[in-house]
């Protein structure tokens, strides 16, 4: 699927809300694309990428390497739920788009996210929110994917049945001291934490 509207929106946002980086990790970076576009806009941004899935890196670097970004764009390989070998506080800006629902305790991703921020850092995680129904799931994937082929429609929809829903991740924040006020709705189907420590 295009995800190139989306992504640039995400960018959008990240930049509007606050200050970003320059140091900025992105959890669950996928194909770089966003970190690529992050990086484009302001020269000063340096973006680590961690994937878990090595096909996807592999896809990464060559997306990096043909942006012209390898002197910016790093990646790495870890689960986003244990990355205890990472430095603690190294990031000014730790970023993630649609992790968190791949996730098999999402708590454990939103920890890792805590911990490798600095004080005074930002967080900035978006991700989809489970519809109330299935009237409501098939009615996004309509909207959202009607026109890609069946098996985006049915990621897509695996995906929605997959998401916590903002009160879980309101939940989840209390749990690790961060106010509910920090998560919205952000679209029709994503919820957006940004947060400074």
């Amino acid at each position: 699927m295009d995800h190139a509207r989306v992504n640039s929106a995400f960018v959008d946002d990240l930049l509007a809300g606050g200050h970003v980086g320059p140091r900025v990790i992105d959890l669950g970076c996928g194909p770089a694309m966003i970190a690529i576009e992050l990086c484009n806009r302001d020269p000063t941004m340096r973006v680590m990428g961690i994937d878990a899935e090595v096909g996807m890196l592999e896809i990464a670097r060559l997306e990096v390497e043909l942006a012209g970004m390898l002197d910016r764009v790093i990646l790495r390989h870890a689960d986003a739920s244990a990355m205890d070998d990472f430095e603690e506080q190294m990031a000014d800006t730790v970023m993630s788009n649609s992790l968190i629902h791949h996730l098999e305790q999402p708590e454990a991703g939103l920890i890792t996210c805590q911990r490798l921020l600095c004080d005074g850092g930002r967080l900035f995680v978006r991700d989809l929110a489970r519809p109330d129904s299935e009237q409501q799931v098939e009615r996004l994937v309509s909207m959202h994917v009607g026109e890609e082929p069946p098996a985006a429609q049915q990621l897509f929809r695996q995906s929605l049945h997959a998401a916590i829903t903002i009160d879980e991740v309101r939940g989840i924040l209390g749990g690790l001291g961060i106010s509910e006020r920090h998560v919205q709705m952000t679209s029709d189907r994503h919820w957006t934490i940004d947060w400074i420590r």
